[in-house]
């Protein structure tokens, strides 16, 4: 049951995210790419693309209008959309590895530097890449989120607030840990970081295609 105080709220919305945002995906990958070259503040611009759209989705929760998103038709979009953003996403991470083109960033790398601007839109297009996002939020996230609305939007408010409250503390940790480690990583430390993502984002995207499948199948 939902607590009635709206710090009590907050901590619990807080504690209640923790562990979908550490779980590695789209997001968490993001930050790791560019805390290199841009250091801490990667998390926190990431974390504002990730919290804006959070921001919709929770709106769009508390009014209802995501009922939709449980028919099986959606399920089956979502599942083979996202697979196939996942495959391409890891598949296009060990080619650049493979041709030699992933190395640490720094101040003289070929490659284009973001503004703070476009990692902000990037902190966005990784989650809505990401099935799981879709998944937590028509689950485990609405259902406590439904009780928040319950206790009026006040609750819905404290319950936003703690849950990216998460996300910018756990993107803005992972961020100072590469960005302050770009010194001792190596290029090989960097693309095995980055090989390793892209091997998850290939395992997940084929699960996901696979259910797509059995979904439509079903």
């Amino acid at each position: 049951m939902l607590p009635t105080s709206l710090v009590e709220i907050f901590i619990f919305s807080f504690l209640f995210a923790i562990g979908a945002v550490v779980s590695p995906g789209p997001v968490s990958t993001a930050i790791v790419s560019q805390s290199a070259r841009h250091g801490w503040l990667v998390g926190p611009l990431v974390a504002t693309g990730h919290s804006i759209l959070e921001l919709v989705i929770v709106v769009l929760i508390a009014f209802g209008l995501t009922a939709g998103m449980a028919e099986p038709a959606i399920q089956i979009f979502i599942a083979f959309v996202g697979g196939l953003l996942l495959i391409w996403m890891g598949g296009m991470m060990m080619l650049g590895i493979w041709r030699g083109e992933i190395r640490v960033p720094g101040v003289s790398a070929d490659t284009e530097s973001m503004t703070n601007r476009q990692i902000v839109i990037l902190g966005m297009v990784t989650t809505i890449s990401n099935p799981f996002w879709y998944a937590w939020w028509v689950t485990s996230a609405a259902v406590v989120l439904a009780q928040a609305q319950a206790a009026g939007y006040p609750s819905v408010a404290a319950f936003y607030v703690g849950h990216i409250s998460a996300d910018y503390a756990w993107d803005t940790v992972l961020s100072a840990i590469v960005g302050g480690g770009k010194r001792w990583i190596t290029d090989n430390i960097y693309r095995g970081i980055i090989g390793a993502s892209g091997l998850f984002f290939v395992y997940v995207g084929v699960n996901f295609l696979l259910q797509s499948f059995k979904l439509a199948s079903g």
